[in-house]
């Protein structure tokens, strides 16, 4: 993951159109493609793009395709998995499609992340494919804490502690293990399991940690090794804007930062504001507004990259190479800007941000758009924080760490400060391995143009879990299925999972 105050996967804030600024204080704002739309519900933009359920299209490229077998189930969890006196328990929801099963055929395993699930994912796309041709039960199981999985009663800081990692795990464990028992003929069925993104990260951890309850996993894009600053994000979106879009757009966009920092350097910051139109209690005299403003303005091209289709990278060097906007600052500020009401503003105001996002209710924009819970996450487990500190990217110098070891502090009640979030990283990479899981039977798939590509596994791992980069390819994209539009690697890539899935099974 034009969002309101979202965060990236990896978490760079983007910022948030304020259609009536003045009456946010007493409205239940809700995100909408970058601007809070009042009494909105749907968040949408480039948090919704880098946060979303990866996109799966069926065989004829359309993801409006699907079958009207899937359903909708709930399955009881325990609250605490490594607490036997812990005896709460909560209703996790999964969906299920057995069209093509028959008894002792394999459980085909599509593991949520941090959005809300739909049938669509089970119902279309290369898993779908590859159960139907193997008479494989479909199931998609949905994350705690996210889409309508809740655990508990609302998201007061004190709550997430159930939030993590090896809780999510052992929720797919017992599940395995229940639908094994209930599905009939399925007591001795292989498992094969699926995930894109951090959901991918999910199922290569997880044949690590129950190999026993897992024939194999096909990751598509997990990234492995944790890490507080992830420089190295914002240098591949710049790579591939320079590869996709030409080196020329690239360029314009990185002297059109260049001339924005100039500006604050010198205390022009009335033209910023004009130019970019931000809102009153935006104030770029203050680090933490001005570091926001600039993570948020280098994800509105981090959105478009992540998820990159045919045209998109191409359309947004459109606008930055418009030849009737000869200043580079003036033509990105037309892109970040465009679609804005007239009545509208952009607020990347750092306190309004936490205060929106510091609101615990379940039907609440923070927790529907699932930034709340991620970004708990993020401090918890994983840093993953996309910031400036390379100067092998075009987004200028100005959002270091510093600005997520706020907002960790700021949202959860003081609980983290870096000292604390660096141990949780190592602690992550100690228990899973980082960049050496021990792991067989996975496949891991990377595209080329995925900023995610930097944290996961690019080279065979060993003998039994190889990987493959796909070029030109962007996040998630290999999930679809097998379409005359692949290019002839990406076919080779889902080829090789159907090929590795049989051979897990037999």
């Amino acid at each position: 993951m034009k969002t309101s105050f979202a965060l990236i996967v990896g978490l760079s804030v983007v910022g948030l159109a304020l259609g009536r600024p003045q009456e946010a204080a007493n409205q239940d704002d809700h995100v909408n493609h970058g601007h809070i739309v009042w009494a909105n519900l749907e968040p949408r933009g480039a948090w919704t793009r880098l946060h979303r359920e990866p996109p799966i299209n069926g065989g004829d490229g359309s993801p409006t395709k699907k079958a009207a077998t899937v359903t909708t189930e709930y399955i009881m969890q325990p609250l605490d998995h490594f607490d036997p006196q812990n005896v709460n328990t909560w209703s996790m929801r999964y969906m299920e499609n057995g069209e093509h099963y028959q008894p002792g055929g394999p459980l085909f395993v599509y593991v949520g992340g941090e959005w809300e699930i739909s049938e669509g994912s089970i119902s279309r796309g290369h898993v779908y494919d590859m159960a139907s041709q193997l008479n494989g039960y479909l199931f998609y199981t949905e994350h705690r804490y996210y889409g309508r999985s809740h655990p508990t009663v609302d998201l007061r800081t004190e709550k997430l502690k159930y939030l993590n990692i090896d809780q999510a795990l052992a929720d797919l464990a017992h599940f395995v293990i229940e639908m094994r028992r209930t599905i009939p003929g399925a007591e001795k069925s292989g498992v094969i399991m699926t995930g894109g993104s951090y959901s991918a990260t999910m199922v290569a951890w997880f044949r690590q940690k129950y190999p026993h309850l897992i024939n194999g996993a096909w990751a598509s894009s997990a990234p492995v090794f944790a890490k507080m600053e992830f420089t190295e994000y914002k240098e591949i979106v710049s790579d591939s804007i320079r590869l996709v879009g030409g080196a020329n757009c690239a360029d314009r966009i990185e002297r059109a930062i260049h001339q924005v920092e100039d500006l604050i350097a010198n205390d022009q910051h009335h033209r910023v504001v004009q130019d970019f139109r931000l809102c009153s209690d935006v104030d770029l005299t203050k680090p933490l507004d001005l570091m926001n403003f600039f993570s948020s303005i280098s994800d509105e091209f981090a959105g478009v990259v992540q998820y990159h289709s045919e045209g998109d990278i191409e359309r947004v060097c459109a606008v930055i190479e418009d030849p009737t906007v000869p200043i580079e600052m003036d033509a990105l500020a037309k892109y970040v800007t465009q679609g804005l009401g007239s009545n509208s503003c952009m607020n990347y105001a750092y306190k309004a941000m936490i205060d929106y996002y510091k609101n615990v209710d379940w039907e609440h924009g923070a927790a529907r758009g699932a930034m709340r819970q991620w970004m708990y996450q993020t401090c918890a487990e994983y840093g993953w924080y996309q910031i400036s500190g390379s100067a092998d990217q075009i987004f200028g110098s100005s959002f270091p760490v510093d600005l997520f070891v706020e907002m960790c502090g700021d949202l959860y009640d003081g609980f983290f400060d870096e000292t604390r979030m660096e141990a949780n990283v190592q602690r992550t990479n100690i228990i899973y391995g980082g960049w050496n899981p021990e792991v067989t039977n996975v496949f891991f798939t990377q595209g080329q143009l995925d900023p995610w590509r930097a944290m996961g596994i690019q080279e065979d791992l060993n003998e039994h879990s190889p990987a493959v980069v796909i070029p030109g390819a962007s996040h998630c994209a290999d999930l679809s299925s097998i379409s005359e539009r692949d290019s002839a690697e990406m076919r080779a890539a889902k080829e090789k999972i159907f090929e590795l899935v049989q051979k897990w099974l037999a």
